[in-house]
């Protein structure tokens, strides 16, 4: 393979990763606004739309794998491609996560509504960010917004910390209404771990520009 053509692969590579990223992008706007509409159809959707996901990364993997064995890369290429490597796995746990969420909203949307935990939609609005960050950040090779998304990661930590005290009172306090929200503190489980996968993927970014590995 000519130097020439393995640019070709790799942008190929690239451009994988940023159409999964996209598409991530896209479902996650899908499952927070399916959180306040509950609608039974669009949690099956995201739910069933989860092979897809499953399906990118080992097709991307297969493309980092392929341009490994075809040509040795230089240590800027190698970085590139082992961060896809790491990165999709990544967005696929994030996709996967929507999918843990959905299937919350599907037993949420059988039982009677309740009111939404204190500060619950900021929480998802910051983890929404952080996302479309990290994502932009990989495919922009853009050192401070990577930055920004790792600084933020402890935002969503002490929401769920607060929504946890929170929950715990309501419940004591209106034990008719535990099974709503156990499942509202698993999704917020959820957007937690999300967060963490945001910044696992800005902290590649790093890795590709400044040969930094975060531990």
């Amino acid at each position: 393979m000519t130097r020439t053509k393995f640019q070709e692969e790799l942008q190929l590579l690239l451009n994988s990763v940023r159409v999964m990223g996209v598409n991530l992008e896209d479902t996650l706007d899908r499952v927070i606004d399916n959180l306040e509409k509950k609608d039974v159809e669009v949690a099956q959707e995201i739910i069933n739309g989860d092979d897809k996901f499953d399906s990118d990364e080992v097709n991307i993997e297969k493309q980092c794998l392929e341009l490994v064995l075809t040509q040795t890369p230089v240590a800027t290429d190698w970085r590139e491609i082992a961060s896809c490597l790491k990165l999709v796995g990544d967005m696929e746990r994030i996709a996967d996560h929507c999918s843990d969420i959905s299937q919350y909203t599907l037993k949420l949307a059988e039982k009677p509504a309740v009111e939404l935990p204190e500060n619950f939609m900021k929480m998802l609005k910051v983890m929404r960010e952080m996302v479309y960050d990290s994502i932009t950040a990989i495919s922009e090779n853009d050192v401070e917004l990577a930055q920004k998304v790792m600084a933020t990661d402890d935002a969503v930590d002490d929401y769920f910390a607060e929504m946890r005290q929170q929950l715990t009172t309501v419940m004591m306090q209106q034990p008719q209404q535990v099974p709503q929200y156990v499942d509202y503190l698993m999704i917020a489980k959820y957007v937690e771990r999300i967060a963490d996968h945001a910044t696992n993927i800005a902290q590649w970014v790093l890795f590709v520009v400044k040969n930094e590995l975060k531990n």
